[in-house]
């Protein structure tokens, strides 16, 4: 799944892009098979202090990514959107009466549909001929 996931940071540009380069090479080092027909390209902004990956980039990356940002006090973007850990989390953790919620309207949408369009396209003309009659 092709995504973009990037930090910024301001203030240490320089030495989180070497950090960065150093952990991507002890990840990949340990888990040389699991980068093997993923595509995705790394991208290093000095205008905006930025470091992006595009694409389909192993979880290597993304934690590579993380222990940056938590080194040197950068933002983590998820889409250009600034991602917080809480948030992520707090969504994460659904209540059971939601997720029984969900379940319900997951299996009755579909019911709910075929019965519209059988009364539609039954009942309807049905009652339209009978009247006619």
């Amino acid at each position: 799944m092709s995504q973009v996931v990037s930090i910024r940071v301001p203030e240490y540009y320089k030495e989180a892009c070497a950090a960065f380069q150093n952990e991507i090479d002890l990840a990949d080092q340990g888990a040389t098979n699991r980068t093997v027909g993923r595509k995705f390209m790394i991208f290093y902004d000095e205008s905006s202090c930025e470091i992006r990956c595009e694409g389909d980039f192993p979880d290597s990356v993304f934690s590579a990514l993380l222990k940056v940002k938590d080194r040197f006090g950068g933002k983590l973007f998820h889409e250009g959107e600034e991602w917080n850990e809480k948030e992520d989390e707090l969504v994460n953790k659904a209540k059971p009466l939601e997720k029984i919620w969900i379940m319900l309207a997951i299996t009755f949408f579909p019911v709910t549909m075929i019965y519209v369009l059988l009364r539609l396209i039954v009942w309807v003309p049905y009652k339209f001929w009978k009247a006619t009659k």
